[in-house]
């Protein structure tokens, strides 16, 4: 019988108890609930638990922490230590990183991200997808097709076998073709695009095709214009983990230079996502990036984000996002 969550965050609690006491010498303490995993307060001295998702769960450890002023932050992890090792020691101070393995505790060593491969494109798919408002995304090898932020193609297959998927996402390209069977690749990617621009516009009325991956369309918008952030260039980055779907949380990344030649990570986040630091400043390690921008509305400026973002060993500047979206609705959508 699966266990509740109430079940599974007790016995996080009771096993982060018993390390917190037997290897930190930490007895008592405040427990926190978590949903990532569990976390313990004695006397400003923080040890957390990363049970869920740990590289994401890291952020909001550090929110916690900071939030609570802690002293210190001890994490251990299971799963993915190495990863969270690695995003841990590009701040400062940075929080200690422990692996746990049975019932033993060692430090973690920092992971070197797995090197970039690059993906090949066909060039009669490349053809499909040379529209004027479809842009090509790489990450972790799939090649997407995106209109103002939003999937609207995906390449499957491989060499002469590839094709293209069109619609929003993978559940509406299964469906797409299905229902459209007489139509072509570019005669479907081309109905597809003239959809999402009449609803992806800021004079348009709510509708789903508005609310999602915000953060990816204010990344095309800068993109087409990277002097709105004071930029010469810009370039979309992969980011160092791969999104389950178009509905998942991520900030979306790109690579710029400005007039003088200096390289800056450019981080575009919409609504409150706590992983946006760490991805940002894990990214700009891996592109050695002189700084970093984090591109969101002001309303998102909250101060415990930014009190993370100044332990960061890079700088981080925070910048006003363009939001071109309907202002009727909000944007809250998360």
């Amino acid at each position: 019988m699966a266990l509740s969550q109430k079940q599974r965050a007790g016995l996080w609690q009771a096993k982060l108890r018993s390390i917190a006491r037997d290897h930190f010498g930490r007895d008592g303490g405040v427990g926190h609930a978590v949903p990532w995993g569990a976390a313990i307060d004695t006397d400003g001295a923080w040890t957390a638990s990363l049970e869920v998702a740990p590289e994401r769960s890291f952020g909001q450890a550090l929110v916690l922490a900071a939030r609570h002023n802690a002293t210190s932050l001890d994490l251990v992890v299971e799963e993915n230590p190495g990863a969270v090792a690695r995003r841990a020691s590009l701040f400062n101070p940075s929080p200690s990183v422990w692996r746990l393995q049975g019932k033993t505790l060692t430090l973690a060593e920092a992971e070197t991200p797995a090197p970039i491969e690059p993906a090949d494109l066909e060039p009669h798919i490349q053809a499909l997808l040379a529209l004027d408002d479809v842009d090509v995304i790489v990450e972790h090898g799939a090649i997407i097709g995106e209109c103002l932020g939003l999937e609207v193609a995906r390449v499957t297959g491989a060499g002469s076998e590839q094709r293209l998927d069109v619609g929003v996402g993978a559940y509406d390209q299964g469906a797409f073709a299905v229902i459209n069977p007489g139509m072509t690749p570019v005669e479907s990617l081309a109905e597809v695009v003239a959809q999402v621009l009449t609803h992806r516009r800021a004079d348009a009325l709510t509708h789903p095709i508005n609310r999602l991956v915000r953060e990816r369309w204010v990344r095309s918008v800068l993109l087409a214009d990277p002097s709105l952030i004071g930029l010469t260039q810009l370039e979309v980055v992969e980011p160092m983990q791969q999104r389950v779907g178009i509905k998942d949380i991520a900030a979306a990344s790109a690579l710029g230079k400005t007039a003088a030649n200096e390289l800056v990570l450019v981080a575009c986040t919409v609504g409150i996502d706590l992983d946006a630091v760490p991805v940002a400043v894990d990214l700009a390690e891996r592109h050695q990036a002189a700084r970093i921008m984090i591109v969101l509305p002001d309303r998102d400026r909250h101060a415990v984000v930014q009190a993370v973002a100044a332990q960061s060993r890079r700088p981080i500047e925070f910048v006003t996002a363009p939001e071109p979206w309907p202002a009727a609705d909000g944007y809250r959508y998360r």
